[in-house]
């Protein structure tokens, strides 16, 4: 007796298939397997299935090409699997791919992708043109990719997506001469956060054009960060209304000095992230006597430049929240430093900042809360935070 299927209505389908994507662990192969159910659940998952592949595990990646991006000449699906990749990240791969294979990747899923990954050895100039093509691109990160491509030719690639809000520099970023390098070429217009790595000199970032919608910068993997060049790049003019900066212990010839100059050339910062061991005294003295107090609300001593220690006293700290830091609501630590005398240590600064918001009004913390819930740009946790 032949068996009797059960029809299940496609609501119900589609209810199960996005309870099994939400299982991070099991997605991929739950999901292929949910495609062979029948042709009414591979309606439903296929879209799952394509928006965020997993392609660094075994022959994932080659499977993946030989579907969305056959070779020329071969037997092309009717369906343009393509067009439902939002997020590709490739950052795994090493020599899995060639320039020409990701540049004809990227020509393949340009109309919906909206978070891009770049891999190091497989991404150079001639996969531009592809990716200029990615009008709905948000998020871009080319942080990893050691080709050389010119800085004109990247941004001129870049300035028509109208939607891209986050950038991720190239290592291989050089900005030595930007004088000769089309400087007249737009960002893309709502660009806010960007993080800059590779080489520059004092000259050439003193008058580099940052976008002027640019809210949030990180410098990491960058070649010189010595006082000279930190001190030309903070100085920019464009630069003197950025809420966030981070600068990463991943930089060369970083220096206490380095950071003592942040709070002086950028007082507008909302959050300051550094390399926790380059923190002395002085950085709170130069803070304690800076008027009117800085506008910062978060403070992070991140994974340290070369000595997993914090160098500062805690005095210092708190001190400084009485004068330079009166509006500074969250210290973040990084786990490095995480002693049992530096927790204990902790513990004062957090209950200094958590008796200082219990006499806010009411209403302020309201306002602070229903920020929290609204995205970035919210107020930050109260107290002291490990990261």
């Amino acid at each position: 007796m032949p068996s009797r299927q059960i029809y299940l209505p496609t609501e119900i389908v589609v209810e199960i298939i996005s309870y099994a994507a939400a299982d991070d662990a099991r997605r991929q192969p739950t999901l292929h397997a949910c495609c062979l159910v029948s042709r009414q659940w591979y309606s439903v998952a296929i879209p799952y299935l394509y928006e965020r592949p997993r392609l660094s595990v075994g022959t994932a990646f080659q499977n993946f090409t030989a579907t969305i991006s056959p070779p020329i000449g071969s037997r092309k699906n009717k369906i343009n699997l393509g067009n439902l990749v939002r997020r590709l990240d490739l950052s795994g791969l090493v020599y899995h791919s060639s320039n020409s294979l990701t540049a004809r990747l990227l020509g393949r899923i340009k109309e919906n992708l909206e978070v891009f990954l770049a891999p190091r050895i497989s991404f150079a100039v001639n996969s531009l043109p592809a990716l200029s093509k990615c009008t709905k691109l948000r998020y871009l990160d080319l942080s990893l990719v050691g080709d050389p491509i010119p800085f004109p030719n990247l941004k001129k690639a870049l300035s028509g997506l109208s939607k891209l809000t986050t950038l991720r520099l190239p290592i291989s970023t050089t900005l030595t001469d930007y004088s000769h390098s089309a400087p007249t070429i737009d960002w893309p217009p709502n660009l806010h956060r960007l993080q800059l790595s590779g080489q520059f000199v004092s000259l050439a970032i003193a008058a580099f054009p940052w976008p002027r919608t640019l809210t949030s910068l990180t410098l990491k993997n960058c070649t010189d960060l010595s006082v000279s060049n930190l001190g030309s790049l903070m100085s920019n003019p464009r630069l003197a209304t950025l809420k966030r900066l981070v600068i990463s212990g991943f930089n060369r010839n970083l220096q206490p000095e380095s950071i003592n100059a942040v709070p002086v050339f950028l007082p507008e910062l909302i959050s300051l992230s550094v390399p926790g061991d380059l923190v002395n005294d002085s950085f709170f003295d130069i803070i304690s006597h800076m008027h009117p107090p800085l506008p910062l609300e978060t403070l992070e001593f991140d994974f340290p430049s070369i000595d997993p220690s914090i160098s500062f006293r805690t005095d210092s700290l708190v001190t400084a929240l009485g004068y330079g830091l009166e509006n500074l609501r969250s210290v973040g630590f990084s786990e490095v430093f995480c002693t049992n005398q530096r927790i204990i240590e902790d513990e004062e600064i957090d209950e200094v900042l958590l008796t200082r918001f219990a006499k806010k009004p009411s209403s302020q913390f309201e306002s602070s809360q229903n920020g929290a819930e609204k995205g970035d740009d919210a107020g930050p946790v109260v107290g002291v935070y490990y990261i």
